[in-house]
C-alpha cells in the first residue's frame, strides 16, 4: 500500500490542501498524520474537519494534547500557548472530542508511528540527535519508525554494528538488517532552509519497501519569531514562515461564528483509505445468460474526474476480477463478465483527497 506521510499541520488548511493534492497525484491511497493537526495556524476547525474526512489514521501531537486539554501547555513559549487557549475557544465539541480520542502512537503497514519518541510517547521528547535516535531503536523492535514534531526532515539509521547514523533527507529503499527513524518535516509550520520554506512529507510503499520525500514550496518566505524553551521541552523553536507568523496574528481576530458542520461517522482510525474516496457504491446480481456489464457513469459539466471501479465476485463473496478506469465525462463501455462471476460492484471513487466528482447519472446494467 502506497502512504502519504504528514506531519504538523498546525492548522495551516492551504498547505494541507496542496500536500493532500500532490499526494493524490503521486498515487498514495493513505493518508497517515502524525500529529499536530492544530496549534499556531488560523483555521483549526476547518483544518480538522478537513482531517476528519481524509486522514486513514492519525495520532496525537503535543499542540493537540494542550488543545484538547490531555496536556498542561504552561512550558509552551507564548505564541504557542496562546495559539492553545485560542483554538480551545474555536473547536466544536466534537472536534476537541476528536482530539482526545488519538492515540499517541500506531502501527500501519511494516512500520511505527508517533509524533515523538516511543519511549515515552505522551511526553513528546525529540528525535533530535542519534543519542535519542539509539534510545528509540532499543525500546522499539520495528525496522521502519515514523516521527515528527522537529518539522525538520531527516532519517536516523542504525544496522548491525548498533552505530547510529544521522542522515539528510532522501530516498532510500528499505534493507534488510538496517533500521530506520524517519521524520517527513512539517506542512504547515516548516523550518527556513536557504531563504525558502517548503512544506514536506513523505510517500512510503510498504510492498516496494521505499520511502520517498516531496518538498512543496509555501507562496511565502522568510522567518517572524523564535522561541526560547528548555532542551527537550514541550515546544520547540521552530522559524515560522512569514505566511504562517502572518496568520497567527491574523487568527487572533478570527470569529468561527456558527462553525461548520462535524463529520459524521467512526473515529479516523477505524476508516479504511477506500472509505475515504469512495463516492457511490452499486451491486448487480448476474445471472447465467449475462455476457457483459456496463457502468453507465456520466458526471456533471465541469465535474472533476472520477475513478470507477468494476469488482466481480463469485457464490461466495470473492473477487474473481477486478479492472479500474478514470473518467473524465462519462464510462458506458462493456465489460465482459468473467467465468465464475455472480455479481458485480461499480465503485466510484474520488481521483484526489479533495475534490469528489459530481454525478449526473449512474445506472449500472448487465445484458
Amino acid at each position: 500500500m502506497k502512504f502519504a506521510i504528514i506531519s504538523d499541520l498546525h492548522a495551516n488548511l492551504a498547505a494541507f490542501k496542496q500536500v493532500l493534492q500532490d499526494a493524490a497525484e503521486s498515487g498514495a491511497e493513505a493518508v497517515v498524520c502524525l500529529g499536530d493537526i492544530v496549534g499556531y495556524g488560523p483555521l483549526p476547525e476547518e483544518t480538522l474537519l478537513l482531517a476528519r474526512k481524509t486522514l486513514f489514521l492519525a495520532v496525537s501531537g503535543n499542540h493537540d494534547d494542550a488543545v484538547s486539554g490531555r496536556l498542561d501547555a504552561s512550558s509552551f513559549i507564548d505564541l504557542a500557548y496562546e495559539a492553545a487557549e485560542r483554538h480551545r475557544r474555536q473547536l466544536s465539541k466534537e472536534s476537541l472530542s476528536y482530539l482526545k480520542s488519538l492515540p499517541h502512537s500506531a502501527e500501519i503497514e511494516g512500520a511505527v508511528i508517533s509524533h515523538g519518541d516511543l519511549t515515552q510517547p505522551d511526553a513528546f521528547n525529540y528525535i533530535d540527535s542519534e543519542e535519542a535516535a539509539a534510545a528509540n531503536f532499543a525500546c522499539s523492535s520495528a525496522q521502519l519508525i515514523f516521527v515528527g514534531h522537529t518539522h525538520t526532515p531527516s532519517i536516523h539509521i542504525t544496522g548491525n554494528s548498533g552505530r547510529v547514523y544521522s542522515l539528510a533527507a532522501q530516498d532510500f529503499v528499505v534493507e534488510e538488517g538496517k533500521r530506520y527513524i524517519v521524520n517527513p518535516g512539517s506542512v504547515g509550520y516548516p523550518r527556513e532552509e536557504g531563504g525558502k520554506c517548503l512544506s514536506s512529507y513523505i510517500i512510503y510503499d510498504s510492498s516496494e519497501k521505499t520511502v520517498k520525500f516531496r518538498f512543496l514550496p509555501f507562496s511565502v518566505s522568510s522567518v517572524m519569531q523564535r522561541g526560547r524553551v528548555k532542551p527537550r521541552a514541550v515546544a520547540l523553536p521552530i522559524a515560522i514562515s512569514g505566511a504562517l507568523a502572518a496568520a497567527a496574528v491574523l487568527a487572533l481576530f478570527y470569529s468561527r461564528g456558527k462553525g461548520l458542520p462535524s463529520p459524521e461517522g467512526r473515529p479516523v482510525a477505524a476508516i479504511t483509505a477506500e472509505e475515504n474516496r469512495k463516492v457511490a457504491e452499486k451491486t448487480l446480481t448476474l445471472a447465467p445468460s449475462y455476457k457483459t456489464v456496463r457502468a453507465n457513469l456520466k458526471l456533471k459539466k465541469g465535474s472533476p474526474s472520477a475513478q470507477v471501479e468494476t469488482v466481480f465476485l463469485d457464490a461466495g463473496g470473492n473477487t474473481v476480477e477486478t479492472s479500474s478506469k478514470k473518467v473524465k465525462e462519462k464510462f458506458s463501455s462493456a465489460v465482459k463478465i468473467p467465468k465464475g462471476a455472480l455479481s458485480v460492484k461499480f465503485k466510484v471513487f474520488k481521483t484526489d483527497y479533495i475534490n469528489a466528482p459530481q454525478i449526473l447519472v449512474f445506472d449500472p446494467t448487465a445484458e
